[in-house]
Formats: C-alpha cells, sequence, structure tokens
C-alpha cells in the first residue's frame, strides 16, 4: 500500500483556502463515500468502489487516506466540523437579527442534521459503534456539551458560576448524541416528530436545571435551610 505523503488533518484540509486543490478533492472523495453509504451502506463501501464512484485512481485515494477506515473516521470528523459550523452561522446570524436561540431550536438544528441521508448516518453510526477508540474520541464532545449548556441556561434565565466539568460534559453529550444517534440508527420514524424533539429539549434542560439548582444551594445554603425550616 503506497504511504500517504501529507500528514494534513482532514479538518486542515477543509479549512484552509491554501490548500484548495488538496481541499477540493478530499471534499469530492467523501461526497462520493457519503453516497455509497446512502446507497450501498457499509458493506457496499470498498476501496474499489469509491475509487469507482469519485473518479479517482485508488493511488490518488491511498494519497489522502491510509485505508477505508481513515476515511470513515474523516467522515466523523467532517461530520462534527459541519455541524460545529452550521451551529456558529447560525446562532450568529441570529443574534446579528436580534433574535435570541432557545434549546429547542439548537435541538431542531441537530435534528435537522442527523435526517438529512439518514441512511449514510445510520452506516456512519454504526461503524462508529463498532470502534471503541472512536467512541472513545466521540464521548467528550466540547463543543456541543458547552452548546447545549450555555443556552439552556439563557433559555431557562439560570445561571451558572463555572464552566461543565468533564464528567458533566461527557453525560451531557454523550446522553443527547447517544440518544439521537440511536434513533437515527434504529430507523426510527418519531425523530422528526414535535414530540422527539421536545424530548430532547426536556433531557438538556432538565439536566442543567438541576446542576444550576445544586450549584444555587452549595452557593446559599442559608437560603435553602431557610425554605426546609
Amino acid at each position: 500500500m503506497p504511504k500517504k505523503p501529507v500528514k494534513t488533518s482532514i479538518k486542515s484540509i477543509v479549512r484552509a483556502p491554501q490548500q484548495d486543490r488538496s481541499r477540493q478533492t478530499v471534499e469530492a472523495i467523501l461526497e462520493s463515500a457519503v453516497q455509497i453509504l446512502e446507497t450501498e451502506g457499509l458493506d457496499g463501501f470498498k476501496v474499489a468502489a469509491l475509487a469507482e464512484r469519485s473518479g479517482y485512481g485508488v493511488g490518488t485515494l491511498y494519497q489522502y487516506f491510509e485505508n477505508i477506515d481513515a476515511v470513515m473516521m474523516a467522515l466523523v470528523e467532517l461530520e462534527s466540523e459541519r455541524q460545529r459550523q452550521t451551529l456558529l452561522a447560525e446562532f450568529s446570524d441570529a443574534a446579528a437579527r436580534g433574535k435570541k436561540q432557545t434549546t429547542r431550536d439548537l435541538v431542531d438544528m441537530m435534528v435537522g442534521a442527523f435526517s438529512q441521508r439518514r441512511a449514510a448516518h445510520r452506516a456512519i453510526i454504526e461503524w462508529v459503534l463498532s470502534r471503541r477508540d472512536v467512541r472513545m474520541i466521540e464521548g467528550r464532545n466540547t463543543f456541543l456539551g458547552q452548546m447545549l449548556a450555555s443556552v439552556s441556561l439563557r433559555t431557562q434565565g439560570l445561571t451558572m458560576q463555572r464552566l461543565l466539568n468533564p464528567t458533566e460534559m461527557f453525560v451531557l453529550s454523550r446522553a443527547f448524541l447517544g440518544a439521537l444517534r440511536t434513533a437515527i440508527w434504529n430507523d426510527d420514524p418519531d425523530t422528526t416528530s414535535p414530540q422527539f424533539v421536545q424530548a430532547m429539549t426536556d433531557l438538556v434542560d432538565g439536566y442543567m436545571f438541576m446542576l444550576a439548582q445544586r450549584e444555587h444551594r452549595e452557593l446559599h445554603p442559608s437560603e435553602h435551610l431557610k425554605v426546609q425550616q
């Protein structure tokens, strides 16, 4: 197998305009990969199929990806990056228009993102679940966790004097993504229903409400003692 000459991360390739040709090549390969996963699933996801669909030779594929698992990992990274950029853009646009985004707005965005190309998402989720090393990386989605936390607190009119600690971040992001991905993986038709979106919103708001209440009790124990008396 030819060695990969350029050890540039997928995120930096996609972001850096000075690597425009590499970025276009990688994006074309990854788009072809998504198309294969959408129509053929993991069983049909082979190097030869990817070369044929993308129009690039096998040698070119190996120039950017060491093996087929590296392509899958790139899809996981790219999807996470696209979600991050989408959330930032949506919230920046809302802020510019003076519109306050709520927890439900954020949940709607995430559900909408996962509901597109569901078959491909199911295949990616299945691959992630089969890889313990990838699950560990995915388990601490600090950006999403902090975004969920800050938006939820603001939506409920609550405050906290600190950021979430690593354990809280893990629980919140894992619970949210775990529920969403399991629903997509099981091809649950209720995923796009208002009830599902509300349940996911309640999950986030309920968790953050309890954390905020606990912190308030710890910072102001005398107030809670008076209430009990």
